[in-house]
């Protein structure tokens, strides 16, 4: 069934100044506008939209994460809106999250529109307050995303108001990656190379559960990661220079699996001596939410081209 609903995402991040990566935060689920919902429906945005809440940790350190939904300040409201009724409004499938550097914790969002006609083309606020909770020898770091509501003008057709039925279904991190990092110098232009065997660069995948899974490896652009970048080293150009030698990595259950990372950068002047830092990302395809893990690969390209070998 089509749905005519838009939406609009900003990012969002938020670290303490102190240590380097002491402690940091980063979403896009920073100011969210969701139009089009209908009273009397219940409305994933996960499923609706493609759109979780995804927070990742930036920060050096793991922390436990704490999440909830909290009525907007009359003093920041966003312009044309009212505050959100009631909280019961949105609704998070998880709350609390033990989360790794580079890691993420990721929940479904529930919006539920009473079935009051009154509500009908009126817009509202709700705030989502994400934060890290105090450990011994780090900082408390917290962010607040916006969600702007936009109720249809219009009542639910009789189909919509049958579908009420939300698919709930948690993500789950239960695997490790490791290493979490790699570092390759040296690395040569206009050739493809293979990591491992230059630089014993690779990924290996610990898979605990009993049943096989599969794993998505890619090479992400650092707007979509949103890690902060190592001291010393730029983003890549292009992050389709680095590639997995395999897309999608089978780890049977209880296993582990290696897999290679294969990167050609062009043989051009502008790349020589150069530190580019790679974000790539590990997530389970069989998840419906699925969370990444990030793996972090700083590279050194040659600072002088290769010589051809003499005949």
């Amino acid at each position: 069934m089509k749905r005519k609903i838009g939406v609009i995402a900003a990012a969002l991040a938020l670290a303490w100044p102190g240590a380097a990566r002491a402690a940091g935060l980063r979403t896009k689920f920073g100011e969210v506008v969701v139009r089009g919902l209908k009273i009397g429906q219940v409305y994933s945005l996960n499923s609706l939209l493609s759109l979780p809440l995804r927070v990742t940790n930036t920060g050096d350190q793991t922390v436990d994460l704490r999440v909830d939904v909290i009525r907007a300040s009359s003093q920041t409201l966003h312009a044309g809106y009212e505050v959100i009724p009631s909280t019961d409004w949105v609704r998070l499938d998880k709350h609390q999250f033990t989360v790794e550097p580079d890691h993420e914790a990721v929940t479904d969002v529930v919006v539920s529109i009473p079935n009051d006609p009154a509500l009908m083309g009126r817009r509202f606020e709700a705030d989502i307050w994400s934060r890290t909770q105090t450990r011994v020898g780090m900082f408390g770091v917290g962010m607040q995303s916006r969600l702007l509501i936009q109720v249809a003008s219009a009542p639910p057709t009789e189909d919509e108001l049958k579908k009420r039925f939300v698919d709930e279904h948690l993500a789950n991190l239960d695997f490790t990656l490791l290493p979490t990092e790699g570092v390759a110098r040296d690395v040569p232009l206009g050739t493809e190379v293979d990591l491992k065997k230059l630089s014993k660069v690779s990924i290996k995948l610990i898979n605990p559960n009993d049943q096989k899974l599969n794993f998505r490896i890619r090479s992400l652009p650092n707007f979509e990661a949103l890690l902060p970048v190592p001291p010393g080293y730029e983003e890549a150009y292009d992050p389709k220079w680095l590639r997995p030698a395999e897309e999608v990595v089978p780890v049977d259950g209880n296993s582990i699996k290696e897999t290679s990372l294969l990167v050609k950068i062009p043989d051009e002047a502008r790349y020589r001596g150069k530190a580019f830092f790679f974000p790539v990302s590990v997530e389970i395809l069989e998840q419906k939410i699925p969370a990444r893990v990030y793996y972090k690969l700083m590279l050194e390209t040659a600072a002088t081209p290769a010589v051809p070998e003499k005949i």
